[in-house]
């Protein structure tokens, strides 16, 4: 198959100042998505065989480094980073001082869509990102079209818990060093944690994936402040009550780290939600279900 060719370029958020890396591809009068990605990924994390479904149905596809990953500014430190202690802390209910929250990742992607002159985009948030779509859409439903959350939650503490498993590779055991095998070596480690039982992901495909980002920017300090942020920020639920634009819900099954629970919250606190449930699908985005992606977004936003 064919590359996607794609357009990059830099603008500043009219809301933040951060100044962002995006890429498009698409007709530029095509109804757009923007494609809002999760925890610790680049932008590149939207892979080709997820996106050429979307650009063969004519839709504009934007994506973007959120702040602290990629080529996107990073965020300055101020607030020193407990990962533990904060989990502790938000299952208790309690609020942690932190570098961000949310929210102003949100402000982010509305400056974004704003400096980009998008015309009431559609949002498809994976994740983190599906997180950072509820609070746009909740603040700002005149700016965008429709919303669609992949594998995302409420970030409720009383959401179950990760697996054990996950727990261990994704959040407490680190990179050897900072060496670009033993990143890979890593990064193989979290998404066989928390990839797709149905659809196993293939360990080569993953180490080459996690070459390529490290060689388009490595900035592991970014990765711990955009957890800190999401641990720390807690429940967005007063945001997902206020959604009013059409929202559509998938989630996996199988999903290790967030489990299905936390999308099923979701749909039952947006009126009218829509919730796909797919067999077999963890955290991450299998080639072999880019068609089924598709055709769930497709039917949402048509």
């Amino acid at each position: 198959m064919n590359t996607i060719e794609w357009t990059e370029g830099f603008c500043q958020s009219t809301t933040t100042g951060l100044n962002m890396c995006w890429q498009s591809a698409g007709p530029q009068q095509a109804d757009t998505i923007l494609l809002v990605a999760g925890l610790g990924c680049q932008l590149t994390m939207w892979s080709d065989d997820f996106c050429r479904p979307l650009l063969a149905l004519g839709y504009r596809l934007v994506r973007f480094d959120n702040r602290d990953i990629g080529l996107t500014d990073q965020h300055p430190s101020h607030i020193r980073v407990n990962i533990p202690a904060t989990f502790v802390r938000n299952k208790l209910g309690l609020r942690t001082p932190s570098n961000y929250k949310l929210d102003l990742m949100a402000d982010d992607a509305i400056g974004l869509i704003e400096a980009l002159k998008l015309k009431r985009p559609h949002l498809v948030g994976i994740s983190m990102g599906g997180m950072i779509s509820q609070i746009v859409a909740a603040k700002r439903p005149d700016l965008i079209g429709r919303l669609v959350t992949l594998m995302s939650s409420t970030n409720h503490p009383k959401l179950p818990m990760p697996s054990p498993n996950v727990m261990l590779n994704m959040f407490l055991r680190k990179p050897r060093s900072t060496h670009i095998d033993d990143v890979a070596e890593h990064v193989e480690r979290v998404f066989t944690a928390i990839g797709s039982p149905g659809y196993p992901p293939n360990p080569v495909d993953i180490r080459a994936r996690a070459r390529a980002s490290y060689q388009r920017s490595y900035k592991p300090a970014g990765v711990l402040r955009q957890t800190h942020c999401v641990v720390s920020t807690g429940s967005i639920e007063d945001y997902t009550r206020q959604i009013t634009v059409p929202t559509c819900v998938i989630h996996g099954l199988d999903d290790p780290l967030l489990k299905k629970e936390c999308s099923e919250r979701i749909a039952k606190l947006v009126p009218g939600a829509r919730l796909h449930l797919i067999k077999g699908l963890g955290h991450d985005l299998p080639a072999p279900l880019a068609g089924t992606f598709s055709d769930i977004i497709h039917s949402h936003l048509a």
